[in-house]
Formats: C-alpha cells, sequence, structure tokens
C-alpha cells in the first residue's frame, strides 16, 4: 500500500474495539464457567449454560468475527466499507444487548431487559450485514465463492437471531406452535452451521493460502463445500421442524459433514503446495482448531442415536458436541488467528510507511512470542482436561481444565494489550 491508501484511523478505531472487548468478554466467559461447575452435570437447557452460550457465541465469537469482517471484507470483496457510523452504532447495541441477554438468562428472568437484550442483538445484527451486503454491492467485479460464503453466513446469521428473539419471548408469552427444545435445536444449528462455519469457511479459505502462500487453490471444492452445506442445513430444518430427530437426520449429517470434507481437503492441499514451510504458532492452533472441529464431527453420530433411542447419554454427548464447537472448534480458530489479523492492522497503522526505510519491525514481531506459546499450552491442557472431565462426569477435572482455560484468556488479553500499545518509535518522534 502507499501512504496514500493508508489504513483509515476511524477504521482502525473500530476494528480494535471489537478485538479488545472481545476478549473481555472471553474472559468473563472463563468466569462464568468457573462459577457453573455443577450446571455442567446437568441439562444443557439451564439458565446458566444458556448465558456461557450466548456469552461464548456472541460476546467471544461473533464480536471478534464482526470486528475482523470490517478490516477483511473490504480485502475480499476488492471494495471500501460502505460507511464507518453504523458499525459503530452496531457495535454499542451489541455490547448493550449481549450484557442484558446474558444477565437475564444467569438469573432467568424473562421479562423486559431479556426482551429488549434479544432486540437490541437484533437491531445490532441488521446493521452489521446492511454494512456487509451494502459494500459486496459496491463490488463491480464478479462476486466469488468466498464472498458467496460470506454474504450467505449474514442472511444466517440475521435468521438465528430473529429465531433467538422469538423464542425470547415465548418465555413470556408461549406462542410457538412446537416445544420450546425444538426451536432452540434449530436456532442453535443455523448458529453453528448457517453464521460460524460458512463464515469461517469462506474467510478461511481465502486467508489461509495467503499466510501460506500456497500455489494451488482447488475452488472447485469450496463450491461443492457451499452447497453441501446449505443444503444439509435446510434439510435439518425442515426435517426437524416436521418430524423431530430422526433416522434421515443420519443422511443429513453425512451431507453436511461431506461438505466439511470438502473444505477439508481444500486446505489440506493448500498446505501441502505451501511456499511457506514453518508453521508458526497462530498456524498452530488453526490446525488444532481442525482437529477439535474433527472431533465434534464424530460426536455427532452418536448424539443422533442416543436420541432416537430415547438414551439419556445423548444429553451428555451434546454438552460435549457444544462445548467442542464453541471452547474447542472457534476458541482454537480466534485464538490463533487473533495473532495473524490484529498484529498486520497495527503494523499497517504504525509501520506501512517505514517499509523500505531501515529496520522495520514485522507483524509477527507486534507481540511476545512467549506469551503466545505459554497461551497454546495452556489451552492445550484446558481441552485434554475439561473434555476428559465432561466424559468421566469429574468436577475436579472441569476446575482444573477452566483454571487452564481463565489463564489462557488473561495470557491472551495481555498480548492484545501488548500489540495495541505497539508504537513506532519514528511515529511518537514525530509526533513531538
Amino acid at each position: 500500500m502507499s501512504p496514500e491508501k493508508k489504513q483509515s484511523p476511524r477504521l482502525y478505531k473500530i476494528v480494535v474495539s471489537h478485538y479488545f472487548v472481545s476478549a473481555l468478554c472471553f474472559l468473563a466467559l472463563t468466569l462464568m464457567l468457573f462459577f457453573s461447575v455443577k450446571e455442567m452435570q446437568g441439562h444443557y437447557f439451564q439458565p446458566r449454560l444458556l448465558a456461557i452460550t450466548h456469552m461464548a457465541a456472541l460476546g467471544w465469537g461473533t464480536l471478534i468475527i464482526f470486528g475482523a469482517c470490517y478490516q477483511l471484507i473490504p480485502v475480499i470483496f476488492e471494495s471500501d466499507l460502505s460507511g464507518y457510523r453504523l458499525p459503530w452504532l452496531s457495535f454499542i447495541l451489541f455490547i448493550g444487548g449481549l450484557c442484558l441477554l446474558t444477565h437475564s438468562f444467569w438469573v432467568f428472568q424473562p421479562g423486559i431487559a431479556m426482551q429488549a437484550g434479544g432486540l437490541m442483538l437484533l437491531t445490532s445484527v441488521l446493521l452489521f450485514a446492511g454494512v456487509i451486503l451494502q459494500t459486496a454491492g459496491s463490488n463491480k467485479k464478479k462476486a466469488g465463492i468466498h464472498q458467496e460464503f460470506i454474504i450467505t453466513s449474514c442472511i444466517w446469521l440475521i435468521a438465528t437471531v430473529v429465531l433467538g428473539v422469538l423464542l425470547v419471548f415465548n418465555f413470556r408469552y408461549a406462542f410457538l406452535p412446537k416445544d420450546h427444545l425444538l426451536f432452540l435445536k434449530l436456532h442453535a444449528h443455523m448458529g453453528i452451521a448457517g453464521w460460524f462455519l460458512l463464515l469461517i469457511i469462506g474467510v478461511s479459505s481465502k486467508l489461509i493460502p495467503m499466510f501460506l502462500v500456497s500455489r494451488k487453490q482447488n475452488e472447485g471444492l469450496l463450491k461443492w463445500s457451499y452447497y453441501l452445506v446449505n443444503t444439509a442445513l435446510i434439510l435439518f430444518l425442515a426435517d426437524t421442524y416436521i418430524s423431530g430427530i430422526n433416522i434421515k437426520t443420519f443422511i443429513i449429517a453425512f451431507v453436511l459433514i461431506s461438505g466439511i470434507i470438502m473444505w477439508f481437503i481444500y486446505i489440506v492441499q493448500c498446505f501441502g503446495s505451501r511456499l511457506k514451510k514453518h508453521l508458526d504458532l497462530p498456524i498452530v492452533h488453526t490446525v488444532l482448531s481442525f482437529v477439535l472441529l474433527t472431533v465434534s464431527i464424530l460426536v455427532l453420530p452418536f448424539i443422533i442415536h442416543y436420541h432416537i433411542s430415547g438414551n439419556p447419554a445423548s444429553i451428555n454427548m451434546t454438552k460435549l458436541y457444544g462445548s467442542l464447537l464453541f471452547m474447542g472448534w472457534i476458541s482454537a480458530l480466534i485464538l490463533g488467528q487473533a495473532f495473524k489479523t490484529l498484529p498486520f492492522i497495527v503494523w499497517v497503522k504504525e509501520y506501512e510507511h517505514l517499509a523500505g526505510k531501515g529496520k522495520t519491525p514485522l507483524p509477527a514481531d507486534l507481540y511476545k512470542k512467549g506469551i503466545l506459546k505459554a497461551q497454546t499450552i495452556t489451552f492445550t491442557l484446558f481441552c485434554l482436561s475439561f473434555y476428559t472431565g465432561l466424559i468421566l462426569k469429574s468436577d475436579s477435572l472441569l476446575c482444573a481444565g477452566i483454571v487452564c482455560l481463565i489463564t489462557t484468556a488473561l495470557l491472551y488479553i495481555f498480548n492484545i494489550i501488548t500489540v495495541l500499545r505497539h508504537r513506532s518509535e519514528i511515529t511518537l518522534y514525530d509526533k513531538l
């Protein structure tokens, strides 16, 4: 980039605010987990577990995705962000709605505060989607498959939040035609497969080849993945609403898994054809996230089988499945990719104008690698201890795992602050 195209300070502030608040939400999430160990031994439909799930999905996962999208969408769509006021308004509404919703779930008061929180979150999501869709519409070039993934994921996000708001009002007025837990299953899978999975496939299939400097990128595999995942999700929603979980759900799960496998093959080919042979710690985190996603996929057929047979083991398997997705797959991905994206964002702001003018730090020099190594170790220990504790129903293992996760969150926040506080010596001198 030339100095004339230096990153807008308004965009920079929007993006880093999302990253920082998301990190605080991650710490809050770990503390909520610590005080809810007993609840993890019961049914997943409990007030505190609902609060934890929404903090993980919204405060930890979605908030940082919003920030990353504001930075990456102009690159992927090859078009400037459509505006800066709406992202700020969306950010403020999102935080307010998140606080109201999670607190209402935690103390389980399904009243005006919970309803207001849901409506604020819906408004925030609509504003975010509007910015993304407007930016995509200004792209004069032919839309690629990455853009289709992102736009479709935004549509699924809106549908997910709309259903979530209906569920919030259903607590008080009970107007939905079928059982609340049925709609909760639909709501959860719209968010997991429609929002997170499609968005992550679309963005990762663009960024990972770029980070690895891959020579081979088979977009045909991505097209198969796009249609298989969307087909599976639509079939799941329709069939589950009509018949509940049944034998056909195995076939639908197979279609979904086939779509994920297409994406995996694409990523493996990118790794195989990479010019950058050394895998840094952020990419190691990404590989770990794929492992955890694979484990969650292996759990899925057992959940379906136990549910159809009426085996109560389906409850514990569902909790394992959900935690593997939110605390495993999504968390590992964020914990790694945050240190591929945020350092570059800060580097563009602070050092871009110094490129070629002597010794200039690289984006990877802006965070502390020792802290990231420690973060990787504590997160790995969390996975080993926490998931073993869920399977064995051991409070001590669950507590040990959560302590590791709290440590991970503290290390992550410290490194995020380290990156954000990094300043160019020449820039500071110029300001004097």
